[in-house]
């Protein structure tokens, strides 16, 4: 059986550490108004409005989890750890739901206390107005840890390992769909929703019913998001209405999205045989990927795998090309911290996930970049991520 989501006992270890974490501060409880880091410590997945959540969690007694009514059968169906749910109406309503909230506090004692919260208060999410904890309870004695969530997802743990790894194997299918189903002629757009749909129809397939797509329709995604031809040289471009031609350099991205967890699979890839142009380029960033792949490994600062990368692009004579850092954290978001940064402090210890992206953007010609998701594990790293990254693979002929 594939594994496919995070598991109860898993969820119970994270609220034992946060409680433990609080009464070693004399803190009675803290609460969550993050939805990702509601999502971390209880699985509750739900689309964020401007309706504010807020979840309770006291270092003794039920999980509480504050939701408008639209939520309530949401969290008691899926949310199994959650027994103690309560809620509001509406937003803005007659009677705001923070003041809701303040007297829910109240009648679970926590209301003079010293807890600790992830926020000042709730996020100015979709246009939501409301006043700070410390303006609806201002007999407690609020400690804001807005980092602590973070601080925990840095290290990842096995099961967490273990959906990233199927995130890789997906996005490995929906990227090989994205270069058997490119050629000259063809729009990036058909393209990409081809290989994308048949990638996410797979992958629901295969991993069963437990598997609950929580990225939508398309959990499995490849594409090209504008990055083609000239395009390519700019590293966030966004999807436009393009057709592939002979000679184009194409920058991919491809990734899954599995019960939460994220994967970054990109490569640079040509339309017919590169010119000798393309391929001193992508020559010299495929050595700094390498360069930077080799320096990876436990107790290696984040600084020196970046400096591995510029000494090779420097070398080469190309450090005017470079438009980034060679590479950061992913998990749950894209991006998360650290990053593979020169002025990064950080360094690496086992369970800690990366991409490796080191590239090189030639205005108005080409970019050239690959990214792959990296493991460090006791004795060195991993790679994750498993596509070709020669060239010879990465050439698409008609």
């Amino acid at each position: 059986m594939v594994f496919v989501k995070i598991s109860q006992e898993n969820y119970k270890r994270r609220i034992e550490f946060i409680r433990k974490t609080l009464q070693e501060q004399n803190l009675k409880g803290m609460i969550f108004f993050n939805p990702r880091s509601v999502f971390y410590l209880v699985g509750f997945h739900h689309i964020p409005t401007e309706r504010p959540i807020a979840m309770i969690l006291p270092t003794e007694g039920d999980i509480g989890l504050f939701v408008p009514n639209l939520e309530i059968n949401h969290v008691k169906d899926k949310v199994p750890i959650v027994k103690d749910v309560f809620s509001y109406f509406e937003y803005p309503d007659e009677t705001h739901p923070m003041k809701i909230f303040a007297k829910a506090l109240e009648e679970r004692k926590l209301a003079d206390k010293s807890i600790a919260a992830d926020a000042p208060g709730a996020p100015t999410y979709w246009g939501y107005q409301g006043p700070a904890l410390a303006e609806i309870i201002p007999k407690a004695k609020i400690t804001i840890l807005n980092e602590l969530i973070m601080d925990m997802r840095v290290i990842k743990d096995q099961e967490e390992i273990a959906l990233i790894n199927e995130s890789c194997k997906w996005g490995n299918l929906a990227h090989q769909l994205l270069q058997e189903y490119t050629h000259v002629g063809a729009a990036e757009i058909e393209v990409v929703n081809r290989a994308c749909a048949e990638a996410s129809k797979m992958m629901i397939k295969t991993l069963g019913p437990d598997f609950k797509p929580l990225g939508g329709a398309t959990s499995a995604a490849a594409g090209y998001r504008g990055q083609i031809g000239a395009g390519s040289a700019i590293p966030h471009a966004t999807t436009g209405n393009i057709f592939f031609k002979k000679g184009d350099t194409l920058v991919t991205g491809a990734g899954a999205n599995v019960s939460g967890y994220r994967s970054e699979l990109e490569r640079t890839m040509f339309m017919g045989e590169p010119s000798k142009k393309q391929e001193k380029y992508f020559a010299i960033m495929l050595k700094a990927q390498n360069a930077a792949i080799e320096a990876f490994g436990p107790d290696v600062k984040n600084a020196d795998v970046d400096r591995a990368a510029r000494k090779v692009f420097k070398d080469e004579g190309v450090w005017d090309l470079v438009q980034h850092h060679s590479g950061h954290a992913i998990g749950m978001e894209g991006h998360e911290r650290p990053f593979l940064d020169i002025g990064s402090k950080v360094v690496m210890k086992p369970g800690m996930v990366f991409t490796i992206e080191p590239g090189i953007y030639v205005h108005g010609f080409a970019g050239f970049r690959h990214s792959d998701t990296i493991l460090i594990t006791e004795d060195g790293s991993e790679m994750m991520t498993y596509y070709p990254r020669e060239i010879e693979d990465l050439i698409i002929y008609d």
